[in-house]
């Protein structure tokens, strides 16, 4: 299996309650990093089997939905993006504030346990 990551996505209102969070039926992003691919399908927003596509795209997120002027810079968060995707095990989880939600954004290197395509 060639190395590739998974993009997933999570915005609301707060942090998930914990027992959201550990639920498979509920879009609340998991406790466990390994637990993604338990999650609904529609959390699955994509699939990079590079680096470089899969941090431009968290950069394109962040930019998105940039954390608040008291978080840390969004340069900071896909700096260290970048530097995380080239480490073992590679999995990227970045969660932050905005003035008006709790953004999650996490890229899960494949472990095997691939989740079907997002839909079209």
């Amino acid at each position: 299996m060639t190395q590739h990551w998974h993009a997933y996505t999570y915005t609301g209102p707060g942090r998930p309650r914990d027992a959201d969070a550990r639920d498979p039926a509920v879009a609340a992003p998991p406790l466990v990093i390994a637990e993604w691919p338990d999650k609904p399908r529609s959390m699955l927003v994509g699939q990079f089997a590079d680096r470089e596509a899969a941090a431009s795209w968290l950069e394109q997120e962040v930019a998105r939905t940039p954390p608040m002027p008291t978080a840390l810079p969004a340069e900071s968060l896909v700096a260290y993006a970048r530097t995380r995707l080239a480490q073992d095990p590679a999995d990227v989880v970045t969660r932050y504030y905005t003035a008006s939600s709790y953004v999650c954004r996490d890229l899960v290197l494949c472990t095997g346990r691939c989740p079907a395509s997002p839909a079209e």
